[in-house]
């Protein structure tokens, strides 16, 4: 026993310090605290992985006509979510490099590249795999949000009101129906207005005397 005992926490070492090298390379590729705060003047971000490495992610670059950000949730927890946010990045970063800044179109690319790269021609097995987000690009300079979402929607705080921002029924990647394509979606925001995009991480936590879910109303 005392053998075996030796033998698993070794194994688990391994498993955890495997896991936490992994950590390291999916910060690396999140939005850096230097560009949040060069580009956002107010901003908080809560990013706390259940298992180490996360299947939610966020990500953000500087364009020549505003700022894109997105708040995203991959299909799968921990590590297999962890490196289908690797996927979801890339394919951000090659829609992006082909100068595409429009919300829709980008959601609409990276969508297309997903489905091309999880169901290559001649595989046997079909992947449903993607991401649900809210992909956002702010002009500060004419007071303008863009965005394009699917399944996740989100809200603007504007002088103590919610105003809902809804997402397209739909994921990145696979579903019923893959010619679908995102809406592109335009408001015009006030001095004061409060963005805020999250997943359903938060909403999806148990907790509280009756181990109930905390849910997106109360959120």
């Amino acid at each position: 026993i005392e053998k075996q005992k030796l033998l698993v926490d070794e194994k688990q070492k391994e498993i955890l310090d495997s896991i936490n090298y992994a950590k390291r390379i999916q910060t690396a590729l999140l939005a850096n605290s230097k560009m949040m705060n060069d580009n956002l003047e107010e901003h908080f971000v809560f990013f706390k992985p259940k298992d180490i490495v996360a299947g939610d992610f966020y990500w953000a670059t500087p364009v020549p006509d505003g700022f894109i950000y997105i708040t995203a949730d991959c299909t799968g927890h921990g590590v297999p979510g962890a490196f289908m946010s690797l996927l979801n990045i890339s394919k951000l970063n090659d829609a992006i490099n082909q100068k595409m800044t429009r919300p829709d179109l980008v959601l609409n690319e990276v969508k297309t590249g997903i489905i091309r790269a999880l169901n290559p021609e001649g595989s046997d097995e079909e992947s449903k795999d993607g991401m649900d987000a809210i992909l956002c690009k702010l002009d500060r300079k004419n007071m303008k949000l863009q965005f394009a979402a699917a399944n996740n929607s989100f809200c603007i705080v504007r002088n103590k009101n919610i105003i809902t921002c809804k997402a397209d029924k739909m994921p990145v990647g696979k579903s019923h129906d893959d010619s679908g394509r995102f809406t592109f979606n335009e408001i015009l925001l006030e001095k004061g207005d409060m963005i805020f995009t999250f997943t359903d991480g938060y909403g999806d936590q148990f907790g509280g005397p009756e181990g109930k879910k905390f849910k997106h109303k109360k959120l």
